[in-house]
């Protein structure tokens, strides 16, 4: 009878209660109050998402590129060791569910993800309220540019998706709505406006400057400029396009750059970090032990 009263008087003590009782704030996270008042916070973390140098993670596209190519070897332990990128080494079991590719997709829109929060959180500031808009809106089109470029030389048609579309949209946009050239258009608009609207240099060192601008929008009209077949067939080259090439070309080599005397200085910690070489450059908060510098240089 005892336990039949306490069952009673605990559910009524239940539900009694509010809903809002229910409604716990979770911990380690931030409300949407705190992001807005932070743009830096989520230019940050957009650029953050540059350093991941895990092999699976979207900046690293030696597997696909130099070990398909015949320039590497995939390394490892034996054929069995990351087998994906060894199937892609020697052409065969190439297929459309292997997780390294299913990975690399979803990593780079997670990249452009946070770019377009970004964007979507700049766009709402004025210039009052948040004085270095401009120039960070274009440090962000850079970086969308820098993935959605990844993308396009990875699969050629991708999926658009910008800071205006709702995410609950997202799964309705088709990898075909915008053609190969309307893509590259895309990648090369947001460039421009990198090229028309950042420093010449930057104070600090990972911001993205005119000139790195100039020379990725020169890659890019590059690709723009032999246009193609669906088969990949190059059927006309846009001589328009490359001159735009050699006119942006020039003003990088026209600019504070330079080559460097040794080419390995490239790849040397120290005083040659962030060189006159390095245009853009991901940046690390731990350097690299000397000596284990000194290792990979050997072994490369």
């Amino acid at each position: 009878m005892k336990k039949i009263f306490l069952i009673i008087a605990v559910s009524a003590v239940l539900l009694s209660c509010k809903k809002s009782w229910l409604d716990v704030s979770p911990k380690g996270t931030l409300s949407e109050a705190q992001v807005a008042e932070n743009p830096d916070g989520l230019v940050n973390a957009a650029y953050a998402y540059l350093g991941n140098d895990h092999y699976t993670t979207p900046w690293s596209l030696w597997p696909y590129g130099n070990v398909r190519s015949g320039d590497a070897y995939k390394g490892g332990r034996d054929e069995a060791d990351i087998q994906q990128f060894h199937f892609g080494e020697i052409f065969i079991n190439q297929r459309s569910d292997l997780g390294t590719l299913d990975g690399m997709w979803f990593q780079f829109y997670v990249a452009i993800s946070r770019v377009n929060s970004a964007l979507a959180n700049l766009n709402a500031k004025t210039d009052t309220e948040f004085p270095a808009k401009k120039q960070r809106i274009a440090e962000m089109r850079f970086l969308r540019a820098h993935w959605y470029f990844n993308l396009k030389i990875m699969w050629k048609y991708v999926p658009y998706i910008d800071e205006n579309v709702n995410s609950n949209d997202y799964g309705n946009i088709s990898n075909r709505e915008l053609t190969n050239d309307q893509l590259w258009e895309k990648i090369a608009t947001d460039l421009q406006f990198a090229v028309d609207n950042l420093p010449a240099s930057q104070t600090q060192i990972g911001r993205p400057s005119k000139i790195a601008a100039q020379a990725y929008l020169a890659k890019t009209k590059l690709y723009q400029a032999y246009e193609q077949d669906e088969q990949h067939n190059v059927t006309k080259i846009n001589a328009d396009k490359l001159n735009q090439v050699v006119t942006l070309c020039d003003a990088v080599i026209a600019s504070s750059y330079s080559l460097e005397p040794d080419f390995a200085n490239n790849f040397i910690n120290g005083s040659y970090e962030n060189g006159r070489e390095s245009i853009f450059a991901v940046q690390f908060s731990k350097v690299m032990e000397p000596c284990l510098a000194d290792l990979i240089m050997e072994m490369y």
